[in-house]
C-alpha cells in the first residue's frame, strides 16, 4: 500500500527539548521509513480549539499527537504508529506470535511512560533519583531480557519494529536513562544500531 501524504502534529513544549513527549515516536518512526512528510507544532495554549476541531471532524479520542495520512486522521501513538506500519509494509512482525511479542513490550513502554511523566517537570532530585533507582533501573532490565531474545539488535532480531522506536523514545525521554545503557549489553547494543540507522543518525547529530 502506498501512502502519499503525511502531516504530524503535536505541541511545541517550549520549556523542554524538541524530542519530549508523544510526538517524537511517530516523528522517528516516520523519519526512518523515508516518506515524505511534514511536522507541525503548537503552542498549548491553542489545544482547546484544536481539540474541538477535530471533535467536529469525527476524530476517534481526538488526542495530541495525531497524523493526516492521505485525508484520514489519526489521533492515538501507538494505535498510529501500528496503522503507519501495516500501510507501509515494514515495523510489524511477520505473524501473530511476532506481533503479541511487539504488543508486550509497547504496553511495558507504556507502564514505564506512567512512571516518568509524573515527574516530568519535578525539579527535586532526591525524587529523581528515587525514580531512577526505582523505576528506570527496573525497566533497563526488562528491556535488557527483551533485546536479549535475539542476536540482532533489535526486538526480533534484524528487523527493527514500531516498538523499537517506542523502547529508544522512552529511554531518550527518562532524563537520564540513556546514559546508563553500558551496563545492559543488550540495550547498548540496540541503541547503537538504532542511532547508526541511515535516515536517523543525521538527525540525531542535528540534535547535539
Amino acid at each position: 500500500m502506498t501512502i502519499t501524504s503525511v502531516s504530524l502534529h503535536y505541541f511545541d513544549l517550549a520549556d523542554k527539548p524538541p524530542t519530549v513527549g508523544y510526538g517524537e515516536n511517530l516523528n522517528l518512526l516516520l523519519k526512518d521509513s523515508g516518506i515524505d512528510y511534514t511536522y507541525d507544532r503548537y503552542d498549548l495554549s491553542g489545544w482547546p480549539e484544536m481539540k474541538a476541531d477535530l471533535a467536529k471532524r469525527s476524530v476517534l479520542h481526538p488526542t495530541m499527537p495525531y497524523v493526516e495520512v492521505d485525508g484520514k486522521t489519526l489521533a492515538k501513538t501507538v494505535p498510529t504508529m501500528r496503522y503507519l506500519a501495516r500501510k507501509l509494509g515494514k515495523y510489524m512482525g511477520s505473524n501473530d506470535d511476532e506481533n503479541y511479542i511487539l504488543e508486550c513490550v509497547a504496553d511495558s513502554v507504556r507502564d514505564h511512560f506512567g512512571t516518568w511523566v509524573v515527574l516530568v517537570r519535578c525539579d527535586d532530585q532526591e525524587k529523581l533519583k528515587e525514580h531512577f533507582e526505582k523505576d528506570t533501573i527496573k525497566y533497563l532490565g526488562i528491556y535488557d531480557t527483551i533485546y536479549g531474545r535475539n542476536e540482532g539488535p533489535y526486538i526480533l532480531g534484524e528487523e527493527i519494529s514500531y516498538a523499537d522506536f517506542l523502547v529508544y523514545h522512552m529511554l531518550d525521554d527518562d532524563f537520564i536513562a540513556l546514559k546508563h545503557v553500558e551496563d545492559y549489553p543488550n540495550v547498548a547494543k540496540f541503541v547503537k544500531a538504532f542511532t547508526k540507522r541511515p535516515n536517523l543518525a543525521p538527525y540525531f547529530d542535528s540534535l547535539k
